[in-house]
Parts: C-alpha cells; structure tokens; sequence
C-alpha cells in the first residue's frame, strides 16, 4: 500500500507560488501523480490557499486553480470530531494542530511541512493522540 502524505498548506503554496525549495515539494506532487504515494490536506488548506491567492490572482484564475489542487490532491473534510479532538491537545500553533488531527483522522503515514516545529504537539488532555510522522519535504525526497 502507498504511503498516505498530508501536504500542508505551506506545502502547497510553495509549489503554487514557486517560492525557494519547491522543487522538493514538486517532487512530492510527481509522486502523486505517478501513483507511488497518496496525496491529502484539508479544506483548511484549501481555504488558506484561497486567501492568499485572492491577493494575486483573479478569480478567473484563482477557482481553477483550487480545483486543480482538489484532483491531484485528496481534500480531508474538517468537523466538529476534529476540532473538539484538537481542543484537547496543547502546541505552539492551533492552525497547525487542526492540521495534525485532520491527518491523523485520515489516517495519514506522514504530515509534510516545511514548519515542523510547530506541530510539537503534546497530549494534554488526549491521551490517546498519535500525530502521523511529521518531515519536510527534502526528507520524503
């Protein structure tokens, strides 16, 4: 069975806006789309993506180009399991912890990120929370 990769939003951004490094996220994508590993982020991602884009692109642009993401990229809904869940553990960023419930949820391997210190997420109240292995993309390459 392939490896179930969460690409967060950072991720996805990188590739979209070309920042420094998305070559290793681009190959991530690749390996998507040839079917070596699965490929998932969530709908806050998505609503992420969106905000930022708006500022550079214009709607014309900006819809297909989520929906573009949403076929190479299998988006994880968010409920209220997940944001009680995530209410129940403590780190450095809530966002982020979102992130890492909704990965865990769908039952990912790996959560891709280029700020992996922010998801030093600790148990708190949840002492049944396994966060998926957390990398950078220069790791999974």
């Amino acid at each position: 069975m392939n490896p179930r990769l969460f690409l967060d939003t950072n991720i996805l951004l990188d590739i979209l806006l070309e920042r420094p490094g998305y070559q290793s996220a681009l190959e991530i994508l690749q390996a998507g789309s040839d079917g070596k590993v699965s490929l998932h982020t969530s709908i806050l991602s998505m609503a992420n993506i969106a905000y930022v884009l708006r500022k550079t692109l214009n709607q014309n642009i900006l819809i297909p180009t989520l929906k573009q993401i949403s076929v190479l990229v299998d988006v994880l809904p968010m409920d209220a399991a997940i944001l009680d869940k995530a209410l129940l553990l403590s780190g450095p960023d809530f966002e982020d912890i979102l992130q890492a419930v909704c990965a865990a949820q769908g039952n990912c391997d790996l959560l891709v990120t280029h700020n992996p210190k922010h998801f030093n997420i600790q148990q708190g109240l949840a002492p049944d929370w396994t966060s998926p292995r957390i990398i950078a993309p220069e790791e999974f390459v």
